[in-house]
């Protein structure tokens, strides 16, 4: 998996710090969504995003307060850029700090793109979301079986190669404590898989992609990962 971009997380813990870790994933997520789903690409495009959809989203939810935090954030972006990057193996340290995936279960997005695990990368972090890529039937039956997921989550937007019924098959075969989701249940393939699933007799959380990204974040932060140790 890429090493995750200092600016991406410094946005992230930036809008943690004021908000709800849900509410902060949400909001991140949907200003990404208003510059067409795309992640910036180094210091100048995250200030970018900053000043435009994230400053909007914030000033609509916090107000003045909200227009401090996006000043407060452009500025350590703008340090960020000037830095060059000199030293990352400290930077990475810090990275490594905070890390959501002690507290959170993984997450498997099977998708044929990388468009939604990108923009989840960015909201609860890189270590929590793993893309899971499977261009037929055996293939994805070998992925699931390697990985042993906590949350499985069908990209309808961008599904793979795979028919609705040969994939809810491999769903229903996952352990039932495993979290079986839909995101685009409003589209074709969804409804496919929905249909498939409802047959088979197994539960399939939906998710409409016009109710926004939040319910799936909300999900992802409750299913926390059991205590370590005794």
């Amino acid at each position: 998996m890429a090493r995750e971009a200092p600016e991406i997380r410094l946005i992230r813990e930036s809008l943690e710090g004021v908000l709800h870790p849900s509410a902060a994933s949400t909001l991140f997520f949907e200003a990404m969504q208003v510059r067409g789903g795309e992640l910036p690409d180094g210091p100048r495009e995250a200030l970018d995003l900053v000043n435009g959809p994230l400053r909007d989203a914030l000033r609509d939810k916090l107000g003045n307060d909200g227009e401090a935090l996006a000043d407060q954030i452009g500025m350590l972006l703008s340090s960020i850029g000037r830095e060059v990057r000199k030293r990352p193996s400290r930077h990475d340290e810090q990275t490594r700090a905070v890390n959501l995936s002690d507290e959170t279960m993984p997450v498997f997005v099977l998708t044929a793109s990388e468009t939604l695990v990108a923009q989840l990368h960015a909201s609860v972090g890189p270590k929590v979301i793993t893309p899971v890529h499977a261009a037929d039937t055996a293939t994805l039956r070998q992925r699931l079986a390697q990985l042993a997921p906590s949350f499985v989550l069908i990209d309808a937007s961008e599904f793979p190669a795979i028919e609705p019924e040969d994939l809810a098959e491999q769903l229903e075969r996952l352990p039932d404590e495993i979290v079986k989701a839909l995101w685009g249940a409003d589209l074709p393939y969804g409804q496919g898989v929905m249909g498939a699933a409802h047959r088979l007799g197994f539960t399939l959380t939906p998710f409409d992609r016009r109710e926004g990204i939040e319910p799936v974040i909300d999900v992802i932060r409750s299913r926390k990962a059991p205590s370590r140790g005794r």
